[in-house]
């Protein structure tokens, strides 16, 4: 089944609302001078600040949150920044070190969001792995920072940026607010799509096994039951066991799950590994912690849920014939 397209009008405004992200160099900004940690951030930023904000974003498409250092232009456009758009839950705990030497408002996205605790780092022994490094409290404590992959907290998101960018820049509040109303709008109807999407699979076949624990939300608010994560943390970086290799290839073979999931900016070798042991497909090319570079199937959140949704859909779907 293909997803309905939205109305045309509503792409239009979409379009029209996009602006470039700014490089990091001499040029005199244009706007509101903003910095969002992530992709999906960045695209609520465009959709909401127009051409009113000059915006960078540090996490480029493809690329792991997880894993990612501030290069020295972006350390100083976030000195520079008048506000500071973050994910929040550690996820972007990368940033926190070049805060200290900026002024910018900073808005924590995730604020206000019900989360879900997600699987704790465990090591060969099974006993909870205590991370050295500073920012990955979310490890120890299991907390999922992930919460985009639900629509109803991308909405609260950008609820969250309009109020951030109407608070700095009272003159263009109004823009600000129209621009919000009208993405939240064509947030409502991809809720609706992916459900409509999500209606095709078979309850029985609503199973997700991925390889690292980034679903959960898209799980929990969907309908779909997870079965595991081959890494069981919600960080990329966290390594698996040779035992939990073995007790989620037990898991994907009892369950009877046809087809494991993973992102396209993870390195697919064990995952695929895991698919070959289990016999089932793997589908390695699902939008996570970035969306896909322009011209992708996930350029945008919008596109990226519909995308990963059609990928899940089409894999699982047939599962109890």
């Amino acid at each position: 089944m293909r997803m309905p397209f939205l109305p045309l009008v509503a792409l239009f405004l979409i379009a029209s609302l996009a602006c470039s992200d700014s490089d990091t160099g001499d040029a005199a900004p244009k706007g509101l001078r903003v910095v969002a940690t992530t992709t999906q951030i960045g695209d609520f930023a465009r959709n909401v600040g127009g051409d009113r904000i000059d915006l960078t974003v540090l996490l480029s498409p493809n690329q792991d949150a997880h894993d990612f250092e501030l290069q020295p232009s972006q350390i100083r456009a976030v000195t520079e920044a008048d506000v500071v758009l973050r994910n929040g839950l550690e996820l972007d705990a990368f940033l926190d070190k070049a805060l200290e030497g900026s002024d910018a408002t900073v808005a924590t996205l995730a604020d206000g969001v019900a989360t879900r605790m997600g699987e704790a780092d465990h090591d060969e022994e099974g006993e909870e792995h205590e991370d050295e490094e500073e920012g990955d409290e979310h490890e120890e404590e299991g907390i999922d920072p992930h919460i985009w992959f639900s629509v109803a907290n991308a909405r609260h998101m950008v609820e969250n940026l309009r109020d951030a960018l109407v608070a700095e820049d009272a003159a263009n509040a109004a823009l600000y607010r129209e621009n919000a109303t009208a993405y939240l709008a064509v947030l409502d109807g991809l809720e609706t799509e992916i459900r409509a999407e999500v209606e095709t699979i078979p309850a029985v076949c609503r199973k997700l096994v991925t390889n690292h624990d980034v679903l959960g939300y898209y799980a929990a608010a969907y309908g779909f039951e997870v079965i595991g994560a081959v890494i069981p943390s919600t960080s990329s970086e966290a390594q698996a066991s040779a035992s939990g290799i073995a007790d989620i290839v037990r898991l994907i073979e009892e369950e009877g799950v046809p087809a494991i999931f993973a992102e396209a900016s993870i390195n697919p070798d064990l995952i695929r590994r895991v698919g070959q042991e289990a016999g089932v497909t793997v589908v390695d090319d699902l939008y996570g912690d970035s969306l896909g570079p322009a011209g992708s199937d996930g350029a945008t959140y919008i596109e990226m849920m519909r995308s990963n949704t059609r990928a899940i859909a089409g894999a699982l779907k047939d599962c109890a014939a």
